[in-house]
């Protein structure tokens, strides 16, 4: 019975050690202007408002990397260490190649940056750019980030990889809440010249607070939904 009342106590502290979640560091990197915070521009960026959606364990480290060398894809990855868990977003590095089309450079460049993760040790989430708010004149919301979201969806469903598509989030998003409503999510066009003020009254690729919380929500939404995602059990409940 004496070693009954020793061993208890031991086994219940090693149980609760195993229940606590493990420390883990989500890196963000990419150069989506809505995913950065800029004091400039009066910016806030969506990945500054994801740490609060996960638990303590979990730590959220954003990294703007505004260039990309498709020669040196690795250099994306220099900030990440094995173990970690990268959410990429990155948009399209342009290059001139007269015997590939654009969507084969594109590929080119993500199957690159796929491999430099899967060396050191990193896993990878892709995330589509998301979708800056352009209302027409009739106030109907468009895509505007040309073919390479599509590239990033057609190579991580043929891959099997993960990815968030937050194109599609924000644009859902931006159709069904309509012109008025999102207006207040970000952060005002100055218009250059007088006749431009309806136009930019429609427009919109910087988000303030309000917007940078419903970003980071839909993402959260996305994670929860996916129960292979593996940063779904990371989520608050």
């Amino acid at each position: 019975m004496r070693k009954l009342f020793i061993i208890l106590p031991a086994l219940m502290m090693s149980l609760a050690l195993m229940a606590e979640p493990k420390p883990l560091r989500v890196l963000v990197l990419g150069d989506d202007p809505m995913m950065v915070t800029d004091e400039l521009t009066g910016a806030v960026g969506y990945a500054n408002q994801l740490q609060p959606l996960f638990d303590d364990a979990v730590t959220v480290d954003v990294q703007a990397s505004p260039t990309l060398l498709p020669t040196d894809p690795a250099s994306l990855l220099s900030a990440a260490h094995k173990g970690d868990v990268a959410l990429v977003c990155k948009r399209p590095v342009e290059e001139k190649d007269e015997d590939k089309t654009m969507a084969d450079i594109y590929l080119n460049q993500l199957l690159a940056i796929q491999q430099a993760a899967q060396k050191k040790g990193v896993k990878l989430i892709w995330l589509t750019p998301a979708c800056p708010r352009y209302f027409t004149a009739d106030t109907t919301q468009v895509h505007r980030m040309g073919i390479y979201p599509e590239v990033v969806r057609r190579m991580c469903q043929r891959d099997a990889l993960p990815i968030i598509d937050v194109e599609n989030l924000t644009f859902d998003w931006l159709t069904e809440a309509g012109m008025d409503s999102t207006a207040k999510a970000f952060v005002p066009v100055q218009p250059s010249i007088p006749a431009a003020e309806n136009k930019t009254a429609r427009e919109g690729n910087i988000l303030n607070e309000t917007g940078a919380q419903q970003v980071a929500a839909l993402i959260a939404n996305a994670i929860r939904s996916d129960k292979k995602n593996i940063l779904n059990k990371r989520l608050r409940q």
